[in-house]
C-alpha cells in the first residue's frame, strides 16, 4: 500500500471520526431523553455502522485504484485500533471517564454492542470491496 492510499484512508477515518462524534452529541441530546439509554445505544451503534459501511464503500471504489485483500484487512485494522486508542484515550484523560465504565461498552453480554463499530471498521473495506471483485 502506498503512502497516498495511507492518507486517504486516514482521511476517511477522520472523516468517520467526526461522524462518530456528531453521533455521540446527537444521541445525548435527542435519542436518550426520548427512547431510554439502551435503545439510544442500539441506535447510535447501527447508524455508526451504515456510515462506516458508506464510508469503505467511498474509499475502496472511489478513492482507491489498487488495493489487496491485506491493504483492505490493514485499513481495517488502523481504523479500529486508532478508533479504540480514541475511545479509550479521550474518555479516560479527557472526559475522566472510570476504566470500568468505559470498558462496560466493551460487555456484550450486559447487551452493550460497542464492539460492532470496531468489527465493522475491521473488515468495512474489505466487506465493500468484495462487492467490485
Amino acid at each position: 500500500m502506498d503512502r497516498s492510499a495511507v492518507q486517504k484512508s486516514f482521511e476517511v477515518w477522520l472523516f468517520v471520526a467526526v461522524a462518530t462524534s456528531m453521533n455521540g452529541m446527537f444521541r445525548s441530546l435527542f435519542l436518550t431523553p426520548r427512547v431510554g439509554e439502551y435503545a439510544s445505544h442500539v441506535l447510535s451503534v447501527l447508524t455508526l455502522m451504515i456510515v462506516i459501511l458508506l464510508s469503505s464503500s467511498v474509499l475502496v471504489n472511489r478513492l482507491l485504484k489498487e488495493y489487496g485483500n491485506t491493504d483492505l484487512f490493514l485499513i481495517g485494522s488502523i481504523w479500529a485500533a486508532l478508533t479504540l486508542s480514541v475511545d479509550l484515550v479521550f474518555e479516560h484523560f479527557v472526559l475522566d471517564i472510570p476504566w470500568r465504565a468505559i470498558l462496560s461498552d466493551y460487555n456484550l453480554s450486559s447487551g452493550r454492542i460497542w464492539i460492532l463499530v470496531l468489527t465493522t471498521e475491521f473488515i468495512g473495506p474489505w466487506f465493500m470491496a468484495s462487492n467490485r471483485r
